[in-house]
């Protein structure tokens, strides 16, 4: 796990600052691209567990880093955004208590409150090819979508690479710690996804339900740190937005591409991600309507995570 948080950490760094550097726009690389690229780890990870591992522990690992994604996202990450917010206002880093976020926010909302569910009927009625294209589609009338309306969403502001302080080229600095990081991924993610089907029969529950957990813990921290710390300093739109942009990812194209490469069976585990993300989505849904989230409002989804968690390691569900 250690070894793909500072690879996922060295990627977003390379990638965020190849972005700035190439001036592929503000708000399209925010809402667009920067997901795209900064959700790379758990792809990675998913497709090592597909491809690399034994077939049944490695579907499971790869669905489960699927829909850990935006559970994650759901409930810790928004959680400590919340508290972050908190935190900051008595540190007189904020002006009060209530994030503000722009309407354009609620369009990628909508597509995870409608899509996310949907992602379950595969493994209900079958056709994955036809949802698989389906999912795939909308994603791109999504990006299109977005395009139309580039406002603000997501601006980003790069640091230089960790590897510029040994390559003098910046760009060239880039590139290396790029490839360093994907080589790290790689070697990360192989040993990761053995030890979460390890671990599962060990304690015995689903290795689709640790995935849940595991692989976000590790991949997602990079953004969930931008996150925090825009909430912190009172950025409010860019904190929101920078966590949404990757739901879109998770509801639409990853589950297209995972829909051609695996047999698409779920369990509870990714009934209950799915249960808990939507009602979060709806809740924030509301409040992106009144441009106003109270810090408290956000909190709420780390009752899930808590939950998930006790069920899964204490009662083993």
């Amino acid at each position: 796990m250690f070894i793909v948080f500072v690879a996922a950490m060295l990627f977003v760094n390379a990638m965020e600052y190849l972005g700035c550097n190439f001036q592929l726009g503000g708000s399209f690389v925010g809402a667009i691209l920067s997901p795209l690229f900064t959700s790379l780890p758990e792809m990675i990870v998913f497709l090592v567990a597909v491809f690399f591992a034994g077939v049944e522990a490695g579907e499971a690992i790869g669905i489960g880093t699927i829909f850990g994604q935006p559970f994650m996202a759901s409930s810790l990450s928004y959680g400590l955004v919340g508290l972050t917010a908190l935190i900051g206002y008595y540190l007189k880093k904020r002006n009060d208590l209530v994030l503000k976020a722009e309407k354009d926010l609620a369009i990628p909302y909508v597509f995870v409150t409608i899509l996310f569910p949907l992602t379950l009927l595969p493994s209900l009625v079958g056709y994955n090819f036809v949802f698989g294209t389906l999912f795939l589609t909308v994603y791109v009338y999504y990006v299109y979508l977005m395009y139309k309306r580039r406002r603000s969403i997501v601006i980003e502001e790069a640091e230089e690479p960790i590897v510029c302080k040994l390559v003098p080229h910046p760009v060239y600095g880039s590139m290396l710690q790029l490839i360093a990081a994907v080589l790290l991924l790689y070697k990360g993610s192989h040993d990761m996804v053995g030890s979460v089907d390890l671990l599962a029969k060990q304690i015995g529950i689903s290795a689709m339900g640790l995935a849940l957990i595991i692989v976000p813990a590790a991949t997602a921290i990079p953004e969930t740190s931008t996150a925090i710390i825009w909430g912190f300093r009172g950025k409010d739109t860019l904190c929101i937005g920078s966590l949404v942009g990757e739901k879109v990812l998770y509801s639409t194209f990853y589950p297209g591409i995972a829909l051609f490469v695996t047999s698409w069976k779920l369990d509870i585990h990714a009934y209950m991600s799915v249960v808990a993300t939507t009602l979060v989505s709806l809740l924030l849904l509301y409040y992106i309507f009144k441009e106003r989230i109270p810090w408290y409002g956000l909190c709420l989804g780390m009752f899930f995570f808590i939950g998930y968690t006790v069920l899964v390691f204490v009662y083993h569900v």
